[in-house]
């Protein structure tokens, strides 16, 4: 397995190793998992990762996004009916719990499920039977599941928007997937495997991001996290002319932020002190040029462009 590659998932930062790690840990119980992240940081590849890993991964998995679904359809969609259950029944549905057996099951926003609704799950969890809408017969159900929100449950608890017993049911193992802010070194990554996938994908030769344009693709906050960096990549791939992205093609908003971070790294809001400044700046030259040349202040000063008396005293100038 390449070390930047773990199932769907592209990265090999600290924060994503961890996640890989639970992600192994767990996979092949039957245990329930909570996966949590900001929205775009891609939680469905969470689930993906642990049906392919468990011994589940030739049953079937069914995905749900509760928020797709308007509030008088999802309980028949994840609980089922019969035939004559409420106006449009025409005959019997399985919902998709009852479809999952034997497999397992993905609740994407499970924070979005009303009160009524949790309750509902909550007695599928804890009897392992499921009765349809209008039906009597209770159907037993053997299934794993796994949910995922972007929402502060512990908060809704506290607010009355979530019950807390059900909160404990699902939160049994919880999977954190860090933001991209958090995993800047992924970046460049992710950027060349989305470019490879949507150039092939419009049948275009493979582009790359020049140096400029990765820079401000590696400051940038990502608000929209691994989705919010797809979208762009694939429509620079397309308004794009040539094989080299630059920093000239990128949108304002991004090339903003940028400029703006650096700004506020040079010269914070309240002014700074121009000579304490050079010093620093000199420093951190100086002793970085020596870390990287072991030591040897000959050597150094040859990657400094100084001459061997300024390194000399330089150093003798900061103690260094």
């Amino acid at each position: 397995m390449e070390t930047s590659r773990f199932q769907d998932f592209i990265g090999a930062s600290e924060p994503m190793r961890m996640v890989y790690d639970a992600i192994q840990q767990v996979a092949d119980s039957s245990i329930n998992v909570l996966v949590r992240g900001e929205s775009g940081t891609s939680k469905e590849l969470v689930a993906r990762a642990l049906v392919a890993l468990s011994r589940r991964a030739k049953k079937p998995y069914i995905r749900l996004n509760c928020a797709a679904l308007p509030e008088n359809l999802i309980e028949s969609e994840l609980f089922g009916s019969e035939k004559g259950a409420f106006t449009g029944a025409t005959e019997a549905r399985p919902g998709q719990i009852e479809l999952a057996d034997t497999g397992t099951i993905f609740l994407d926003e499970i924070a979005t499920l009303t009160l009524p609704l949790q309750t509902k799950l909550l007695r599928v969890l804890e009897d392992r039977q499921v009765q349809r809408l209008g039906g009597r017969t209770l159907r037993k159900i053997d299934f794993r599941l796994i949910c995922a929100t972007n929402e502060p449950l512990e908060e809704m608890i506290r607010t009355g928007r979530f019950r807390e017993d059900l909160y404990y049911r699902i939160h049994v193992v919880p999977i954190q997937l860090p933001p991209l802010r958090r995993r800047t070194s992924d970046v460049p990554l992710l950027c060349e495997h989305f470019l490879q996938v949507h150039c092939r994908a419009n049948g275009l030769p493979v582009k790359h991001l020049a140096a400029d344009a990765l820079q401000v693709f590696e400051e940038h906050s990502w608000p929209g996290n691994v989705r919010e960096l797809e979208n762009l990549i694939q429509r620079l791939v397309i308004t794009v002319r040539g094989e080299a992205i630059r920093a000239s093609h990128l949108p304002p908003n991004l090339l903003a932020q940028s400029m703006a971070a650096q700004e506020r790294i040079l010269l914070p809001e309240a002014g700074t002190d121009f000579d304490e400044e050079i010093e620093r700046l000199e420093i951190a030259l100086l002793t970085t040029a020596l870390k990287r040349s072991q030591g040897s202040k000959s050597a150094a000063a040859r990657l400094l462009h100084l001459d061997g008396q300024r390194m000399k005293y330089l150093c003798r100038k900061y103690s260094i």
